[in-house]
Order: structure tokens, then C-alpha cells, then sequence
């Protein structure tokens, strides 16, 4: 029987789809699934680089790089609609856009989203720092770096006020995309699956995914306490249930924007990121 890796995301909002596949709530129906936790977003980017998984959580900006070889899913694309989770640009102090274009950046990633954005829509930055895992960004903030893209919202936000850290927020990646793409979606993340896999066993994937999404979203309660035992286990931290909740609703809001409207978010960000030399060219965009 044909076995689907699946490098799943320790982030609430991405973990939370496959949490009843991973428990068994949803089983596969012809193929077996194999999980593995992998606890950031670049090192998800670097197993799809690698082919080290059939099925992962990569950022939309690493597509352009994977395109030969992975579908993404039309029912799983996150993608802002709004300025909800619309990554603002944090520091400890007001801060002008010349003082911001001389910063130390943190980004958790070179091939992510944020920094991407960040490149397309601010440009100029001083000098780059990567941490990898999204809360240890914050405790840099103001040591190692200057100006943050806050991907994570709400975790950011809660776990600033835990250590005591007064923030300000000088910019917000969707007010300036909202501007250059005339309202258009915003994507982020998007789940990818191997063309390896053969388009049928991607087909039934996608199914049995979805049905995993739609269970996890009725069942809340159930759900939240094991992403919350994932996370302690995987970033090593304690999150409130409370706040593991509002992430999820935020990215439930994500993961369920129409078709089009994804196709339509994709295209224009690929399409200014290409013109501006930003990311390589897509050759098409292969919705599953």
C-alpha cells in the first residue's frame, strides 16, 4: 500500500487540519499516512527543497522553487483577507521608514513569505537575522534585531506580554500590499503534495484532508488541547488554550477562502515578485 510522508507545521494554525488524521479521527482510505512534526516553517521549506516529504506546509514563496515537483491544494491555501493576520511590522520604538530601511530585520526564514513581502514591500533592510522558531524572534527584539515581521499575530502578541516587552507597530505588510494589488488576497502558506504520489493517490489525499480540516473545525474542544501538547512538545513552550483558539480562528478564516479568490492572490504575488526580481518565474500554477 502506496505511504504519504507528511511533515505536519508545530504552528496552531497549520497544525490544526491534520490533528484527526494524526489521531486517528479521519483515517485514509487506500494509502497509509506517516507523520512527522517538523517544529519551523524554513525547515519545512528546506524538506520540500530536499523531497524529504510527500505532504508539508511550505510558504507560498517557496513555490516558485518547488513547482516541478508539488500540487498545492486548492482547499488549503492560507490566504489574508484582511488585516487580521496581516503580519505587522513590530519594534520597540517608533521608528521612521528611513530608520527602518537601516534595521536589523528578524525573519524566521530566507525563503519565507514575510521576508519576501518584506523585500517586495519595504525593500531595504540593514543588515538580516534569521531565527527560526517564531517565538524566539520576540525575545531578540531590541537585542539582535530591531524590526520584526510578526507572522503570528496573536502568539506574538501574548507571549510579548508574558516577558514584559512593550511594543509598537510601525507598518503592516497587508495596509501595503492592500495598496500595490488594489485589495487583492494575500497568500502565505499553502499545503503542497508530491507529483511523485501520482495525481489520483493526490486526489484522495486532498479529500481525506479536507474531511480532517472540516472535523477538526466542529470539534474545537477536542482539538486544541492536543495541538497545545504538540507545540509544548515541539517548540518547546506553553501556550494558553485560550490563545491556541483565536490562532486557529484566524487561520480557519485563512483556510477557507474561495478558490478564485486563492488563484487570483497567487497569481498577483508571482507575477510582482518575478517582475521585481524577487522570486524566480512560475511557469503555472498547479492547483489540485
Amino acid at each position: 500500500m502506496v505511504t504519504i510522508r507528511v511533515g505536519a507545521l508545530a504552528d496552531s494554525g497549520d497544525l490544526y487540519p491534520f490533528i484527526p488524521l494524526m489521531e486517528g479521527k479521519v483515517r485514509p482510505e487506500g494509502f497509509n499516512l506517516e507523520f512527522e512534526v517538523i517544529p519551523t516553517v524554513q525547515d519545512i521549506n528546506e524538506a520540500v527543497l530536499k523531497k524529504e516529504v510527500d505532504v508539508s506546509v511550505p510558504s507560498a514563496a517557496m513555490y516558485p522553487y518547488i513547482q516541478d515537483d508539488y500540487y498545492i491544494l486548492s482547499n488549503a491555501v492560507a490566504t489574508a483577507v484582511d488585516g487580521i493576520t496581516g503580519m505587522p511590522i513590530l519594534a520597540i520604538k517608533e521608528m521612521s521608514e528611513n530608520e527602518i530601511k537601516r534595521s536589523r530585520l528578524i525573519v524566521h526564514g530566507p525563503n519565507t513569505t514575510a521576508f519576501t513581502l518584506y523585500k517586495l514591500l519595504m525593500g531595504k533592510y540593514g543588515r538580516l537575522v534569521i531565527i527560526r522558531r517564531v517565538l524566539d524572534e520576540i525575545k531578540a527584539l531590541g537585542k539582535e534585531g530591531d524590526v520584526l515581521v510578526a507572522v503570528h499575530e496573536i502568539k506574538m502578541m501574548y507571549a510579548l506580554k508574558k516577558l514584559g516587552i512593550n511594543v509598537v507597530r510601525i507598518g503592516s505588510m497587508w495596509d501595503m500590499w492592500k495598496a500595490i494589488s488594489n485589495n487583492t488576497p494575500m497568500p502565505m502558506g499553502m499545503v503542497v503534495i508530491s507529483k511523485e504520489v501520482g495525481k489520483d493517490f493526490a486526489l484522495k489525499f486532498k479529500e481525506t484532508y479536507e474531511k480532517s480540516k472540516k472535523y477538526a473545525e466542529k470539534h474545537l474542544d477536542e482539538i486544541i488541547p492536543r495541538d497545545v501538547q504538540i507545540m509544548r512538545e515541539s517548540q518547546k513552550v506553553d501556550l494558553d488554550e485560550e490563545i491556541v483558539r483565536k490562532t486557529i480562528w484566524a487561520d480557519i478564516q485563512e483556510y477557507n477562502v474561495p478558490v478564485d479568490e486563492v488563484r487570483r492572490g497567487l497569481e498577483f504575488f508571482f507575477k510582482i515578485s518575478e517582475e521585481r526580481g524577487i522570486l524566480p518565474r512560475v511557469k503555472s500554477i498547479n492547483l489540485l
